[in-house]
């Protein structure tokens, strides 16, 4: 797998075997990145603009390709060490990327980013877990673009407490694009 624009386009990405990591595809990526791109034209914000959370990062592909668009500032949350082996790998060298080691379902406070990427593993309810937990520790507020990556089997719908922007699907995957409802 490889980053497919920007800066860093056609880095080696690697990620460990077997099903406990699934990197979103190229195409995926693809379709979700180009997504992103006009919706921030749509609101006249730039790449350099925008700060980036990519949570439950496995590999680190979808914060590695945010930062290779030109993001300000990456944070990939992970705790499994397979997952972390790989991903500081990934990201050696690499600069305004930062790696969180630590759960999602308990994160450390922080101030709001632009985009909170989230694709746990599939149906087992971590990604409904830790949306509440990355709004109680101030991540979240009603500018972040939340995008949930999900199994387009499972057929999942989000808290009332957000609003469904977009819903996209690619190969096996749904992505669903949301805005949080609360006034700020």
């Amino acid at each position: 797998m490889r980053i497919i624009a920007g800066n860093l386009r056609g880095k080696l990405i690697k990620a460990p075997e077997g099903s406990n990591t699934r990197p979103t595809s190229d195409r995926a990526r693809e379709m979700v990145f180009n997504i992103l791109t006009s919706l921030f034209l749509k609101q006249g914000k730039l790449w350099p603009d925008i700060t980036f959370a990519d949570v439950f990062s496995g590999s680190g592909a979808m914060g590695i390709e945010a930062l290779s668009r030109g993001a300000r500032e990456v944070f990939c949350v992970e705790n499994e060490a397979v997952a972390l082996t790989y991903l500081k790998q990934n990201i050696q060298g690499l600069r305004d990327i930062h790696l969180l080691s630590q759960s999602a379902l308990t994160p450390n406070p922080h101030s709001p980013v632009s985009v909170l990427f989230m694709d746990a593993p599939y149906g087992r309810g971590l990604w409904q877990a830790a949306l509440p937990a990355f709004d109680a520790a101030g991540w979240i507020d009603n500018q972040t673009l939340i995008i949930i990556e999900t199994d387009k089997k499972l057929k999942e719908s989000l808290p009332a407490e957000y609003s469904l922007i977009q819903e996209r699907s690619a190969g096996r995957n749904t992505f669903l694009f949301a805005k949080q409802n609360k006034e700020s």
